[in-house]
């Protein structure tokens, strides 16, 4: 008896109604079914992508973005934390221009670009810069923008030179002209006259001079092909 005349029998038994019924013709066995494909588990959410954020940070408040109104609780990684915890030791706000993401929660602080306490913030015309370097006694300062690189030390006539493409290594940028050698390493710097750091430092080579200062990236980026694009 197959397996369905089987229950059917057995049914009949429990009703009580257990009469003589003609067997149930045999059915073959079904044929093996190949195993149903695993499906995979539903892939985790990938975090936000790190951008630039910038604006005023507060330690009672958090950290108001360029363009936005309110403030947002801020998480920060390690390595960003120790170079915070000098500024909030002293401050109680100051201008925080840095590297993280936007999450649901807040903001995550990866790395920081720069902190001051005094300047232009938010209305800093940065758009226009890939990078901007300075340092003081004496003051020099040099800008890679889109129309070339402009050298201005104190006392002297700035100097326009033409853009050249850098060469990156590690923790390090380096842009070498016929006149010039500016070299960016990725290493905390601080300015001497102002309460402020950096991100990077930076030593610029002009003939036989030497300068040395601060550096800090800007809103401009650099394609393949050494053209400029913005962020």
């Amino acid at each position: 008896m197959g397996k369905k005349g089987w229950m059917i029998a057995v049914l009949a038994v429990l009703a009580g109604c257990a009469t003589q019924r003609e067997p149930e013709p045999a059915t073959p066995a079904p044929a093996d079914t190949p195993p149903q494909a695993e499906v995979p588990p539903p892939p985790e959410p990938q975090a936000a992508a790190v951008e630039r954020l910038r604006g005023s940070y507060s330690t009672a408040q958090g950290w108001t973005l360029c363009g936005e109104s309110t403030a947002r609780p801020m998480r920060v990684t390690q390595e960003a934390r120790a170079e915070l915890e000098p500024f909030v030791a002293r401050h109680s706000g100051f201008f925080l221009d840095g590297w993280g993401r936007r999450t649901g929660e807040g903001l995550d602080l990866v790395s920081v670009e720069r902190i001051h306490t005094e300047g232009p913030g938010c209305q800093e015309p940065l758009d226009s810069f890939v990078w901007v370097a300075h340092g003081q006694e004496p003051f020099w300062a040099f800008a890679i923008t889109n129309g070339g690189m402009r050298f201005k030390p104190a006392g002297e006539r700035a100097r326009i030179y033409p853009y050249v493409a850098p060469h990156s290594g590690q923790d390090q940028v380096v842009y070498a002209g016929q006149a010039f050698r500016l070299t960016l390493r990725k290493q905390p710097c601080a300015s001497t006259m102002a309460d402020a750091r950096y991100a990077w430092s930076a030593e610029l080579q002009e003939g036989s001079r030497t300068w040395r200062g601060c550096a800090w990236q800007g809103l401009q980026v650099e394609r393949q092909d050494g053209s400029l694009a913005p962020s």
